[in-house]
């Protein structure tokens, strides 16, 4: 393996210099930052982490917690976040929680022990101790639906309005009035967010009936929970807060008989890879993974380069893809066709 003083030679340039490139902690002239480059990669050259780390004065490691990485709507999220630091030159630690706050906590104790600079959490189970402790260590944080922008702190708010909004409207304009909704968990503040949304976008239609049933994000629990829905409200449409909570759903109206969408609609919530290839292609509200991804560093490497930078608000849009299991309700069905 090549060291820095071979690279150094090959460049015709000092070790400082090779340094101060490959750190980024100073500047020089393009052409010799250019002939550095060159040298290395040609080399092969593979700096130490650990050393780099006591150049520039912090960890080149940054953490990114995430509630259940064998649920499809994080992978893709996490595959962006690591490749918008690998291109900034840092290295990804992914902390699974389990939707549990203590594990929260003690993912977090772990980072600080590492030293890492700055955390982004895409969970919503993290409570003031776990803020007030990245707080009092400097520890800059990006949160995901979660307490709102301020010193060391950037958050990235998703438009679950918007999304819900036009997945009510949808349903309305199809000719529904009995929609029933399953919830993510009572304790999630994005799955909260998500319950308000479809409250506030069905109370502004009338005559519409509403029942709102909560679950736990997962496909076993939209599965037993339309299975609840359905013995003590008859709709016609049901809205699941995630396309897995959907898929869960689905499964339940095909065992107890009840086609999709001809008798019963669903939409879900999320557009993950599967959920164009469920059969019937699942209707959903898309949200931007890859765009989440990338934002969620660059709104942590932005709070980590600049200690001095007040942590700012980003949105992420939302929109209805329609596809397959959205129709008129039965009743209708002659009248619209």
């Amino acid at each position: 393996m090549a060291t820095i003083r071979e690279v150094a030679a090959k460049a015709g340039v000092s070790v400082a210099t090779v340094s101060y490139v490959l750190n980024d902690s100073r500047k020089v002239r393009p052409e010799t930052e250019q002939r550095v480059l060159w040298a290395a990669k040609e080399l092969g050259y593979a700096p130490n982490a650990a050393a780099r780390s006591l150049v520039i004065g912090r960890s080149s490691i940054v953490g990114l917690v995430v509630p259940d990485i064998g649920n499809p709507f994080f992978p893709e999220i996490t595959k962006a976040f690591q490749e918008a630091a690998g291109m900034a030159g840092m290295e990804t630690i992914v902390m699974n929680t389990n939707y549990g706050e203590q594990r929260t906590r003690n993912t977090v104790d772990r980072l600080v022990g590492l030293q890492v600079p700055g955390v982004a959490f895409l969970t919503s189970q993290v409570g003031p101790v776990v803020r007030e402790a990245l707080a009092a260590r400097g520890i800059t944080a990006v949160y995901l639906d979660h307490g709102v922008a301020g010193t060391h702190i950037s958050n990235i708010a998703i438009d679950y309005l918007h999304g819900i909004q036009a997945a009510v409207e949808h349903l309305l304009e199809l000719g529904h009035q009995r929609i029933g909704f399953i919830g993510g968990p009572p304790d999630g503040a994005s799955a909260q967010r998500r319950k308000q949304a479809f409250v506030d976008a069905s109370a502004a239609a009338s005559g519409v009936e509403v029942k709102v049933i909560e679950s736990d994000f997962s496909v076993q629990g939209g599965y037993f929970s339309c299975a609840k829905l359905l013995n003590v409200f008859a709709a016609t449409a049901i809205l699941a807060a995630n396309d897995l909570m959907a898929i869960g759903a689905m499964h339940c109206a095909y065992d107890r008989q009840i086609p999709v969408p001809s008798q019963l609609s669903v939409i879900g919530f999320d557009d993950i890879t599967f959920a164009q290839f469920t059969q019937p292609a699942l209707t959903t509200v898309a949200v931007p993974r890859t765009d989440i991804g990338r934002l969620a560093f660059q709104a942590l490497n932005a709070l980590i380069t600049d200690s001095g930078e007040a942590g700012r608000e980003y949105e992420v849009k939302t929109s209805l893809i329609v596809r397959q299991t959205t129709a008129p309700p039965p009743l209708l069905v002659n009248v619209v066709r």
